[in-house]
């Protein structure tokens, strides 16, 4: 897509949503399920969206379909694995069984699990040599055998829905044959890094007037989007590609980071403006970046 077709789209008269579910409705819509691409279904998703949690649902919800593109196109989707102790995959207890087609366990933080008709949860398949052997399958919701367990205020972060879970024989839909760490949990974050921050630089370009942006601003968004596309188009896992992101990514923190918006009040009620963004996963990024230095040669230290 050209960066005229592009800001064709983003230009686009369309109803924003602010509110959690109902863009969540919206992003079933023919609109939204009949794009194919997966940088043009973040860019449609996002011009649908008016606050910053929309516009990481977006990037979730796109993230996941990267990673798992037979994902049925009207379904709301979660990517569910940690427990108790964590996500590393020595704490991952539920178990899946083979022979039964089903798994047992329990699972923390399911962000979009709430409203979700498919689930994506790593499971155990037993150990090897003292290593814990994992997949990932697919679970569709609606099974009496799946208790979704609220959280409590201290534990929920903004709007996104977000749940804990307990299977109990559930059955599944699919297994992926793939070791789950390597395939799916580990290129994950940053996945969903990516196309979340793509969804929240459209919703601030197309709010830059409701948010008193500059010009300058705003034509720095403009580029930065372009930017995420090229990234979106990369495997997001060669050397080259970890590098490009890692510039898209720094640049992007650069510039929140410099933003003085004024908002209107309904815009501010739906924005976290003094809270930094893409803090959760930094150092495991800092890692990709120096191990991409080293695979093509170089040694770079974390702070250069």
């Amino acid at each position: 897509m050209s960066t005229a077709e592009l800001l064709d789209v983003i230009h686009s008269k369309s109803e924003l949503e602010f509110e959690v579910q109902p863009f969540i409705e919206r992003l079933r819509s023919d609109e939204i399920t009949q794009e194919t691409n997966l940088f043009m279904r973040i860019v449609r998703s996002a011009c649908l969206a008016g606050g910053q949690a929309n516009a990481i649902v977006a990037g979730h919800q796109t993230a996941i379909r990267r990673l798992f593109p037979e994902t049925p196109a009207t379904a709301i989707t979660a990517f569910c694995v940690s427990e108790a102790k964590g996500p590393h995959p020595k704490y991952i207890h539920t178990r899946l069984d083979q022979d039964t087609g089903t798994i047992t366990g329990e699972k923390m933080w399911g962000t979009m699990a709430p409203p979700a008709d498919r689930l994506y949860v790593a499971a155990s398949i037993g150990e090897v040599d003292g290593q814990n052997q994992l997949r990932m399958v697919g679970v569709d919701t609606g099974q009496d055998s799946i208790e979704q367990i609220p959280l409590p205020p201290e534990r929920q972060a903004g709007a996104v829905p977000i749940c804990d879970l307990k299977f109990t024989d559930t059955k599944i839909a699919s297994v992926f044959d793939e070791d789950a760490y390597t395939a799916y949990i580990k290129p994950f974050r940053l996945i969903e890094d990516v196309f979340s921050t793509i969804g929240m630089q459209i919703v601030l370009y197309r709010l830059g007037t409701d948010l008193g942006l500059s010009p300058i601003q705003r034509e720095d968004l403009l580029g930065l989007i372009v930017q995420g596309q090229a990234v979106a188009e990369t495997d997001m896992d060669s050397p080259g590609a970890i590098l490009l992101i890692t510039s898209y990514l720094r640049a992007s923190q650069d510039h929140w980071q410099r933003m003085t918006p004024n908002p209107s009040v309904e815009v501010a009620s739906a924005w976290q403006f003094d809270r930094p963004i893409l803090t959760v996963a930094a150092r495991a990024r800092q890692q990709r970046r120096v191990n991409a230095w080293a695979t093509l040669g170089e040694h770079v230290a974390e702070d250069e």
